[in-house]
């Protein structure tokens, strides 16, 4: 674990506030910013290292937190018009976390609506934009999260994850995002303890060492969580060193491929060569049920947000954002059936997943298999095209992770995904580290920041 930091934490709690002060009002990646908070926050950090304490190894990280996580005296939205918490009364677990670690939150992120678009176009807080093309979407639902850590407004992000909303928007912002097993991390993120059932939290940073630090400080039985796993958490980081001789990568020859744009199937396709060139074991594989996941995984996850969130079909239409009534109209129409029928099918599916993690380590494939979309109205079909390859994951409860990979022509940032066996996190993590130090998509910086 890293645990050094080059600067004081009020100096890079400074910088993040200059660059919220200049590129905030491009791309909206904010719902609440915590200045005053911030700065005597990182002062009482500096003074613990200035009188020989050392605060912790996330000391010199700023972090900003998607709007569905409770942070102390900050309003949670969760991308509404209103507020749950007008004043959260205390940090979440994963927030006590990190805070213990020594990081400083400077701010909440935006968000799409109770995390139910893939766009982050909220008409409540605003539409986030992409740092990389100002007329793109920054993707969702943890857009603000991705945006802002691209537009360098603070190291890291916490995000959650449903059905790519960590990943997606990752790939479309051109930084790392990973959503860890079920259960890894705490699911108390608010005062309500009702959580949706293929949600997690995560990471997401411009380096997969630094999501590796912030994963591994949240990273902890929550006893207080239904949800919690209590089993033996893996921190150990190879930082790369040893490459990647070994691991066995799985190449799918079904479905994740299909379809793909040929500028995207190029990137990632010379990716997986760059990691066969690192020592990996690259081979063909039939990832089973692939095509029928979503037929079976979509009636699920929107009867499961109906239910959380059903009510908000009661408010005024003017207050509604089309986008949420279509999903949560869809969970209402589940039948008792059809979520069965879906529930079953699930248990075969994930057994079939284990058959298939015997034989290799990792799955890899395009994270956004489509060009980043322009802000505006996405079609159904087009939502489901940026969300296709990101089902399996949550629907299995297994890890994946997002990593830059390359540009498209249009300068747009290309995303590789690495899919693992249930709490194979490190093994992500390790390889996406092994990745970027053989490569250096991840330096490249949005022309919006130079």
């Amino acid at each position: 674990m890293i645990t050094t930091a080059s600067t004081s934490a009020e100096t890079e709690v400074r910088v993040g506030l200059d660059h919220i002060e200049k590129y905030e009002p491009e791309i909206t990646s904010l719902i609440t910013v915590r200045q005053d908070e911030a700065i005597a926050e990182a002062r009482r950090l500096d003074e613990q290292v200035e009188n020989g304490v050392w605060p912790g190894p996330l000391y010199g990280m700023t972090l900003t937190v998607k709007d569905n996580f409770d942070v102390a005296g900050t309003p949670t939205t969760n991308g509404t018009a209103f507020a749950y918490a007008p004043q959260a009364s205390e940090d979440c677990f994963v927030i006590d976390r990190v805070k213990e670690a020594g990081a400083v939150i400077l701010g909440k992120a935006n968000q799409s609506e109770y995390c139910q678009s893939v766009t982050n176009q909220n008409v409540h807080h605003g539409s986030c934009r992409n740092p990389w093309g100002l007329d793109r979407i920054a993707g969702g639902s943890s857009g603000g999260s991705a945006a802002g850590v691209a537009a360098r407004i603070a190291t890291a992000s916490i995000g959650s994850d449903s059905g790519g909303s960590i990943r997606i928007p990752a790939s479309l912002n051109g930084v790392v995002g990973l959503r860890p097993s079920a259960g890894r991390l705490s699911n108390r993120r608010t005062a309500s303890t009702r959580v949706a059932t293929f949600t997690v939290g995560g990471p997401l940073a411009r380096t997969a060492v630094d999501a590796a630090r912030l994963f591994h400080a949240m990273d902890a039985y929550d006893p207080a969580d239904v949800t919690s796993v209590d089993r033996r958490r893996d921190h150990t980081l190879a930082l790369g060193r040893e490459g990647l001789r070994g691991l066995r990568i799985g190449v799918p020859t079904n479905y994740f491929m299909d379809g793909v744009d040929s500028e995207i199937l190029a990137a990632v396709n010379a990716a997986i060569g760059t990691l066969g060139d690192l020592g990996a074991e690259i081979t063909d594989v039939h990832v089973p049920g692939a095509e029928d996941c979503r037929t079976h995984f979509y009636p699920m996850v929107t009867a499961n947000f109906f239910a959380l969130y059903g009510e908000y079909l009661d408010r005024p239409a003017e207050d509604l954002d089309p986008e949420v009534v279509m999903s949560l109209e869809h969970g209402r129409s589940v039948t008792a059936t059809q979520f069965a029928e879906a529930a079953m099918y699930r248990q075969s599916f994930i057994r079939n997943l284990e058959n298939l993690f015997d034989d290799i380590d990792v799955f890899v494939c395009p994270t956004v298999p489509i060009a980043t979309p322009r802000l505006g109205k996405l079609e159904h079909s087009e939502m489901m095209d940026v969300s296709r390859n990101n089902f399996v994951q949550p629907f299995a409860g297994i890890p994946a992770i997002s990593i830059p990979c390359g540009l498209r022509s249009d300068g747009m940032p290309i995303g590789l995904q690495m899919t693992a066996g249930y709490w194979k996190d490190t093994v992500l993590l390790n390889a996406a580290i092994a990745f970027q130090n053989a490569t250096s998509f991840h330096t490249q910086r949005p022309a919006l920041i130079g």
